[in-house]
Order: C-alpha cells, then structure tokens, then sequence
C-alpha cells in the first residue's frame, strides 16, 4: 500500500498542482482580459473624442463659411443700395439743365476749370452746352475753341498743353469723386 499511497499523494499534489496553476492561469487571464477592456474603453473613448472634435472643427468652418456668405450677401445688397442711390442720384441731376440755376452753375463749373490755367485750346461739352459754353468764355475773357464731343449731364471738359492735359469738371465728375468719398456715410444712413 505504500506504493498506492504514494502514488495517491502524487496524484493529490499534481492535482494541488494543477489547481494552483489554473488559478494562476485564470487570475493571468482576468488581468489580461480587464487590462484589454480598459484599453479597448480607452481607444473607444479617443475614437468618440477624436469624431467629436472633428465633428465640432467641421461644424465650426461650416458655420463660419455661412457666416462669411451672409455677410458678402449683405454687403452685396448694401453695395447695390448704395449704387442705386447714385444712379438716383445722377438721374435726378440729369435734369439740372432745365433749372433757371443751371448757366449760374455752369459758369461756376467752367471758373473752377479755368481756375489757374494758362493756354486753354479747346474746351469740351455736351451738345446741350455749346451755347452756354460760348456764352460763358466769352464773358470770362477766355478764347478757345468750344468742341461738342462729350456726353455729360453738364460741366465741361478743359484741354491743354497740346492735348495732354484734361481738366474734367462735369456732373458725373463731381458726383464720381462725392461718391467715393461718401459712399460709407450714404451706406450709414441707408442701413441704420
């Protein structure tokens, strides 16, 4: 019996063994399967981390592209308001002609043309001008030729020095130089 016994404590102890190592095994495999989960949780928090942070980036440049969009939308339209205020503008001085005022002021466009320069040769008005044109230089002293090959709502056009020189004084002139210097006021006032 001795053999038996041995043989049974041998079989006890690789049983014992066996346990151990099993146990061993399992406790292995549960920090294995709880250290894969925790990392598995972490990736797939980066994962939803990393789309929601592109998500917001996406949302925001879209956000911002409409934004800008609306924005040249509405300078668009203002831009538009205020050019349409202009033409109003010019039209409205297209009947300057028929006002009793008009030879005042074109004397007072031709002065400011004529202002400090020597050696006029030719000035240059609209059709509808010519008889003022002559009128008024010859009042002012000025000899000159008067040519007829502008098209203009008034004013005239001074040349000098062979030609080179234009000194331009006619209604579209002066409204051109107010608008730009006053278009953001008009726009202020449009849109305020």
């Amino acid at each position: 019996m001795a053999l038996e016994d041995i043989f049974r404590a041998l079989e006890e102890q690789a049983e014992k063994e066996r346990e151990e190592i099993l146990s061993a095994a399992r406790a292995q495999a549960e920090a294995i399967e709880a250290d894969a989960v925790d990392q598995a949780a972490r990736i797939c928090s980066a994962c939803v981390e990393n789309a929601d942070t592109t998500l917001n980036l996406r949302s925001a440049r879209e956000v911002n592209a409409a934004r800008l969009e609306a924005k040249k939308q509405v300078a668009k339209v203002k831009q538009e308001a205020v050019a349409a205020a202009f033409e109003h503008a010019a039209e409205s001085l297209g009947d300057l002609r028929s006002s009793p005022d008009y030879p005042e002021i074109f004397r007072s466009f031709a002065a400011e043309a004529l202002d400090g320069v020597d050696g006029v040769e030719t000035v240059q008005v609209d059709p509808a001008d010519e008889d003022f044109a002559r009128t008024t230089l010859a009042d002012m002293g000025v000899a000159a030729e008067v040519n007829t090959d502008i098209t203009s709502r008034g004013g005239l056009a001074v040349v000098m020095d062979g030609g080179r020189v234009i000194r331009r004084n006619t209604v579209e002139d002066r409204l051109a130089k107010v608008e730009t210097g006053i278009q953001s006021k008009v726009a202020e006032i449009l849109f305020s």
